[in-house]
């Protein structure tokens, strides 16, 4: 059965793709920030999945993810339907940044600010505009997300109770990223995905790659093949689930900052196991002189790193996924 789908001017009515834009606010020159929209709908019935990317503007492995996904998307085996936003964040995806030039005040992180509001600031009008039609369609969202360097390779779905939590894991499961986080519920307070998770929507973010050019065709091309195998786990494509590597799971994460600066060269990669105490990394002076060492405040996984090759005080040293456990 066909399924009206109205998002923007994209209005989807049976089986094909539709494009269309979703405004999501004005510039300061009065035209329209138009977030664009693809839907792909099956010729079989079957749940709506939700990819959207760029809700941090130069996190954009995600475009390229999604847009891999819907080139390869065969309309007449598919059942039920894709609905992809590749650039949330419009004008921070054109300005080359992570949050939009326009939003001076009250917090310009977009993915802190579902469900939004209507009155609000730009960036919570943003929200409020991209989450009415994604709660109103949705069974399923993804949510894709980059770190700083290319090797980053994890996920996040939410630990909640009943079939969202459920449906979530089972996304997660299919799509296998060794590294993941059953996130609780009381972090990540007004992401899109914890916010659908809440309101029932099953949830999963992928953060896949370093934020502007620092992700691999490799990568993306590795993550559209695993998002082949959550439609097949939906049973929205043919074919059997592949089995994935085994997983991990960890309890939370710790985002460390730096105390020290200089030329800093770092001495592990994403995925690499650390003890409290180990080194992490080398500061160097301006003439070249070794000037302190870097070490991980925790033990656990390295979600990411500063890439270097240069630091200030404050910056964002180490991210790192705590109690990783066979899951």
């Amino acid at each position: 059965m066909s399924k009206e789908i109205i998002v923007g001017t994209a209005h989807s009515k049976g089986p094909g793709v539709t494009k269309g834009v979703l405004r999501v606010g004005d510039a300061p020159d009065g035209s329209p920030l138009n977030a664009p929209v693809i839907i792909v709908q099956g010729e079989k019935d079957g749940p709506v999945v939700w990819l959207h990317g760029c809700v941090h503007g130069n996190e954009y492995s995600g475009t390229y993810i999604i847009h891999g996904l819907v080139r390869e998307l065969d309309t007449t085996r598919l059942s039920g339907t894709v609905v992809a936003l590749p650039v949330l964040n419009v004008s921070a995806f054109r300005s080359k940044q992570r949050m939009s030039p326009y939003e001076g005040y009250n917090g310009g992180d977009l993915n802190r600010q579902f469900p939004g509001d209507a009155g609000g600031t730009l960036t919570q009008q943003m929200a409020y505009e991209l989450f009415e039609p994604l709660k109103r369609y949705a069974d399923v969202l993804i949510d894709f997300h980059t770190a700083l360097t290319p090797d980053v390779r994890w996920a996040l779905f939410p630990r909640v109770d009943g079939e969202a939590g459920a449906l979530s894991e089972k996304v997660a499961r299919a799509f296998g990223y060794r590294d993941t986080l059953p996130a609780p519920d009381n972090i990540l307070a007004g992401s899109a995905m914890m916010t659908a998770a809440k309101a029932g929507i099953a949830s999963f973010i992928v953060e896949c790659g370093g934020k502007n050019r620092s992700f691999t065709d490799e990568s993306v091309a590795d993550a559209v093949g695993r998002l082949h195998n959550v439609l097949r786990a939906l049973g929205m494509e043919e074919g059997e689930v592949s089995p994935q590597e085994p997983m991990n799971y960890f309890s939370n994460f710790e985002w460390v900052t730096a105390t020290e600066g200089g030329l800093f060269q770092r001495s592990v990669g994403c995925g690499d196991t650390v003890e409290e105490g180990s080194v992490i990394g080398q500061y160097y002076d301006v003439f070249g002189n070794p000037r302190a060492q870097a070490r991980s405040p925790k033990a656990g996984i390295v979600l990411a790193i500063h890439p270097g090759p240069v630091m200030a005080t404050g910056e964002t040293l180490i991210h790192i996924g705590l109690e990783p456990k066979a899951a």
